[in-house]
């Protein structure tokens, strides 16, 4: 069941990666070309496939990255859809994503001049010209704007295209029929001197075209959106990397080194250098500014003689001092997941229009909607391939079972079947930065089902070799979620447990409290008084008993004398008759002269009847509210409940919860997988740390998860969690560990808030009074409840260590080396 919510889809124009080979400026020309042809284009990145990174990337004495490294890297910051294979051949490791690859010619597929001008992958620049018709043309126009198509010359001709872009050869003839006179599209032979009138705004050429109807997110912030990339348009290296810049989403002025005498290349220069130099609105004596940057085959030392005369003068009432650009000797390191957000390198995200469908309360997870295209887009073009992209997403609420709001980055077959829509073909999603991709091909409505936690999980889980199953626990736990409507967060109350556990004959102390050796007897039966007037004590909201007895945890019956064994009995109210039966003793007797004396009593009924706090399936629970209860508000999740999994020649796993979790934080997304171990008020032993050591292992990058009910922990369990946790801190990639290990005990779990408002010592509360994100909380949990320092000092000093190591052995070096 859902109560409401709303799934959300933005359309995006399809994101195309070109493979291209070093160096080969023909195949990049293509690529620009074909760029130009499609919606979006300006935006698909050109990739080098290197089989050794060259001599331009050594900084110093710095060696340049391994080239698997860099290709995947620009591959995870763009997250493109579809390659298409200019180079000659395609690395296994690119083959091994399973995102398509097809060639150059299947873009625009049989290009009919006559019959269909639109191509086979994508929106096509014909129908962008339609509506740009339709837009400025079709009347006239207050503020008019210009087509333009220059024609380049070939001294630089790669450049220039990359600067403008440039249609197909073969597309020209169909331009000139239909689109030049509608469009008074303009076709001039490019000259230096034009460049500044056909870079004003007001003028559309094939690049900005591509631009159309499109919003773009930026992850970078505003101060690091504007660049003067200084580059040599004689080289190849240079010119992807003009054309990368801006496909990132920055804004980007060239500054060729072969035209640094030009006067007019000059004036846009310190123009653009003066409209990017920002005032902060709270402080106008501090500017954010443009760098300029220095390409692979240029130097410093260029730079600087170029910036000397730039000369630029601040306005006479300008309240600021600082300058108008900074010289940067890096290119952004947007292949770098640990450097990306430092250098301000996240690709932005780009979107059309969208739309969002409410939900109302409903039974099933079912949905109908219709893919959505660009207005502009032509309805009718069906050509069997995808034509632009929706990205979905959703938020549901008052859901009685766990569904799913994160998802892996996988393209395993039976992911990919968890995650479709009802007929869809194998290709028609994926998962893409932003979450679920759909692969739109028509318009025809779709038949959704809203992926469930449980079978995304194990669908993951198969295709990683394990067949997965819910355990017993699971299974008890998943129909309490079910009985509560998903309101977990309800049994956050440590006396409500104990009142439930005494009731189902477990021991418990007076107040609630457990004790250490819980005995289970026969359950038990509380009159209505009693319980109502516990219940008036545990909680603070007056109406706790009723909203308990409405969720079917208690059932209401009489408790009956015998007359025969002189033993009461309790008969559910649906059994109360004219003749009782009596349990004990097996002999009938009249309700009538008995029923008088009879007391009404409440019992725990269905899963809440289990005793050992329902089999640990309260702390399982409650363990995966701090995950899923918006305690963490950065936080969203995709929980499965307690399971074993089986696979051939390995150990079989078992956790009590896991779940994907993604972390989005000023911007910038965490993501990864975990696993848990949940006790209620039990010790974790010997075996618990076995099993959560192998599945740090079989998972790298995982978060390793203890939690109880208990608020501390004993010696032995510090040493034994410790250990794991040490082994886990192995520096893995982008500030993280390998296995981060939590620690959750009832401070967090019986919260109400998250860290570190749940955390009632002063000093504790202070000093992490600034984390943020599960990775952050990692960390300190390891402090707090295992007494270990920060990994960031633990690998500083590793650090240093080596750092001072390499250094005596350099100086006993120079020392053995003679006079």
């Amino acid at each position: 069941m859902v109560k409401f919510g709303n799934i959300k889809i933005k359309i995006r124009p399809i994101k195309i990666a070109f493979l291209v080979d070093p160096n080969n400026a023909k195949q990049v020309r293509e690529a620009i070309q074909l760029s130009s042809t499609v919606w979006g284009g300006a935006y698909c990145p050109i990739l080098t496939i290197y089989k050794q990174m060259p001599k331009s990337w050594r900084e110093g004495p710095i060696k340049a990255p391994k080239a698997k490294s860099v290709v995947l890297g620009y591959i995870e910051a763009f997250d493109p859809d579809v390659f298409v294979q200019l180079s000659r051949e395609i690395p296994t490791y690119i083959t091994d994503l399973k995102l398509k690859v097809i060639k150059s010619n299947e873009i625009w597929g049989i290009f009919d001049k006559e019959r269909s001008l639109s191509p086979k992958y994508g929106i096509g620049v014909f129908e962008i010209f339609n509506d740009l018709f339709n837009e400025h043309f079709k009347y006239k126009s207050k503020y008019p704007v210009k087509v333009v198509i220059p024609e380049f010359p070939k001294q630089y001709g790669l450049f220039w295209a990359s600067l403008f872009g440039e249609l197909p050869a073969k597309f020209i003839p169909i331009v000139k029929k239909y689109f030049s006179d509608p469009l008074e599209i303009e076709e001039p032979k490019f000259k230096l001197e034009d460049i500044s009138s056909l870079l004003k705004g007001d003028v559309i050429f094939p690049r900005r075209a591509t631009q159309h109807a499109l919003n773009h997110l930026s992850h970078s912030g505003s101060r690091r959106n504007a660049y003067a990339f200084f580059l040599d348009i004689t080289k190849v290296e240079d010119i992807i990397d003009f054309w990368n810049l801006r496909a990132m989403g920055r804004n980007v002025m060239p500054i060729p080194k072969q035209f640094l005498s030009n006067d007019q290349l000059k004036k846009m220069v310190i123009d653009f250098l003066k409209v990017h130099r920002t005032h902060w609105g709270h402080n106008k004596t501090v500017c954010d500014c443009a760098s300029i940057i220095r390409s692979r085959n240029s130097t410093m030392e260029e730079i600087q003689d170029y910036a000397k005369t730039l000369n630029i003068k601040p306005e006479p009432n300008d309240p600021s001092k600082d300058g108008f650009f900074s010289l940067q000797h890096w290119y952004p390191r947007v292949w770098d997941e640990w450097a990306r957000d430092k250098d301000g390198a996240i690709p932005d995200d780009f979107f059309g229009d969208g739309d969002s469908i409410e939900v109302s309360e409903r039974d099933e997870l079912k949905i109908s909607f219709s893919p959505l295209l660009p207005k502009f887009a032509d309805k009718h073009t069906y050509h069997g391939e995808p034509r632009c992209v929706n990205e979905v997403s959703f938020r549901l609420y008052g859901s009685d079972q766990y569904l799913a709001e994160v998802f892996p980055k996988s393209s395993g077959k039976n992911f990919i079947r968890s995650i479709s829509s009802f007929g869809s073909f194998h290709g028609d999603w994926r998962v893409g930065r932003n979450g679920l991709v759909k692969f739109v091909k028509d318009n025809f409505t779709d038949n959704w089902d809203i992926p469930e936690s449980q079978k995304v999980v194990f669908a993951w889980l198969q295709d990683q070799g394990w067949e997965t199953e819910l355990s017993a626990p699971g299974l008890l736990a998943k129909q309490i979620y079910k009985k509560l409507d998903g309101h977990a967060l309800s049994l956050a109350n440590e006396k409500l447990l104990g009142l439930l556990e005494h009731m189902n004959g477990g021991s418990v102390q007076s107040n609630g409290q457990p004790v250490m050796n819980n005995r289970i007897r026969q359950e038990r039966e509380l009159p209505i008084g009693e319980i109502k007037s516990k219940l008036r004590n545990l909680s603070r909201s007056s109406n706790l008993c009723d909203y308990l007895i409405s969720k079917g945890i208690f059932h209401i019956g009489l408790k009956v004398q015998c007359p025969h064994c002189i033993r009461r009995s309790w008969f559910p109210v649906d059994k109360i008759a004219e003749v009782f039966t009596c349990p004990k003793c097996l002999n009938t007797f009249s309700a009538i002269g008995n029923i008088e004396n009879g007391q009404w009593c409440y019992k725990t009924i269905g899963p809440f009847s289990v005793p050992g706090y329902a089999d640990g399936a309260y702390a399982t629970l409650l363990a995966l509210e701090f995950f899923t209860g918006r305690k963490l508000t950065t936080l969203l999740a995709t929980p499965t409940l307690n399971f074993t999994a089986k696979a051939n020649n390995k150990k079989d796993i078992e956790a009590d919860f896991a779940l994907f979790w993604q972390d989005s934080i000023y911007g910038k997304k965490r993501d990864g997988v975990l696993f848990g171990e949940s006790k209620t008020y039990n010790q974790f032993t010997k075996k618990d740390f076995g099993r959560m050591r192998y599945l740090a292992k079989s998972f790298p990058g995982a978060i390793i998860v203890f939690s109880t009910l208990r608020k501390k922990l004993t010696p032995i369990e510090i040493k034994g969690i410790a250990g794991i946790a040490k082994a886990g801190r192995k520096f893995w990639k982008s500030e993280r560990p390998i296995n981060p290990v939590l620690i959750l005990t009832g401070n967090e779990l019986f919260s109400l808030h998250g860290p570190p408002y749940c955390w009632q010592d002063a000093g504790i509360k202070n000093k992490f009074n600034h984390i943020r994100g599960l990775i952050s909380i990692c960390n300190a949990t390891q402090q707090i409840y295992l007494n270990l320092p920060s990994w960031e000092t633990e690998w500083h000093e590793k650090w240093e260590k080596q750092h001072q190591k390499r250094k005596m052995k350099n100086k006993i070096v120079e020392d053995k080396k003679p006079g």
